[in-house]
């Protein structure tokens, strides 16, 4: 179920990471512990290779851990390490490494620490899994529950960002001035033909396809792929960065959008590849989007 999270939120957001080595959610994640609220009052949840990453301190310090931070600066390298303690129950990460000791056990994670807004991200199933806790994901709320065996008699209300039904708008428009990747993408370079995508990525611009079970792929400009559109065959990720500007232009292209609940429930029955714009969550047909922006 966890997995399908990730599924569910990656196609919108890994392709942020693509250029800026980031990947930040559209869709908001709220977080329970027993039931009550975690507050981000800052750096918020998001979502990387099929796992949710949070600030460490604020989830593990709700589960009643205690957090340190170290940094030591060891040459021309600086190590950061966190030390989450929960009992007799002692992990230690290493930012940017996917090594972990838990009670002097080497762990590996899929995703490592990550440093954000100055805030230190960690697996959320990994850390309240090691330290004795059990984690749910509840699609309709867009809710991560984690337990830690308490009864929970009255639970917080899960807050809404005003979006709970859908994360995606099928009116497709696009971001204003910020055009030229869907100009070089969409326009006389896209096509489908016998199920298939072809396209040549644009020179200047990112991207990577991304298989059904996460797997990345980073792709190389002036290339020209090939991929089948339909069950199982994932998506592909798009990113431009304009020089200067603190955004950047990026779409996804569903090639299977069945894994993706939204997306499935707004194009049931649509027999082609579903372009999501990152800028404003829009999504349309491929076909569509092709017209889209040969009016550009």
């Amino acid at each position: 179920m966890f997995k399908k999270l990730g599924l569910v939120l990656m196609s919108t957001v890994m392709l942020l990471g693509m250029a800026l080595g980031s990947a930040s959610a559209a869709q908001t994640v709220y977080v329970q512990v027993d039931g009550k609220n975690v507050t981000f009052p800052d750096a918020k949840p998001y979502v990387e290779r099929n796992r949710v990453l949070i600030p460490v301190r604020f989830v593990s310090e709700s589960l009643g851990a205690k957090v340190d931070y170290k940094k030591e600066t060891i040459g021309n390298k600086v190590a950061r390490t966190v030390y989450v303690t929960l009992g007799d129950k002692n992990i230690s990460l290493e930012v940017n490494s996917n090594k972990v000791l838990v009670d002097g056990n080497i762990v590996t994670l899929d995703v490592p620490a990550r440093v954000k807004q100055e805030r230190v991200f960690v697996p959320l199933r990994f850390v309240s899994e090691a330290l004795g806790a059990t984690v749910e994901w509840k699609s309709s709320q867009s809710l991560v529950s984690i337990f830690t065996g308490k009864e929970v008699n009255e639970p917080d209300p899960v807050p809404s960002d005003g979006d709970s039904d859908n994360v995606y708008s099928k009116n497709f428009e696009w971001k204003a001035g910020y055009t030229e990747l869907a100009k070089e993408l969409f326009v006389d370079n896209t096509k489908v033909e016998n199920g298939k995508l072809t396209f040549t990525l644009p020179k200047g611009a990112t991207a990577q396809h991304y298989a059904a079970d996460g797997t990345p792929t980073r792709l190389v400009p002036g290339k020209t792929y090939m991929y089948s559109i339909g069950k199982g065959n994932g998506f592909i990720s798009f990113a431009k960065v304009y020089p200067g500007r603190d955004e950047q232009e990026g779409y996804v292209v569903n090639l299977d959008s069945s894994f993706n609940e939204y997306l499935q429930e707004l194009f049931e029955g649509v027999n082609d590849a579903i372009v999501i714009n990152s800028g404003n969550s829009s999504a349309s047909p491929l076909t569509e989007v092709q017209q889209l922006a040969g009016k550009l």
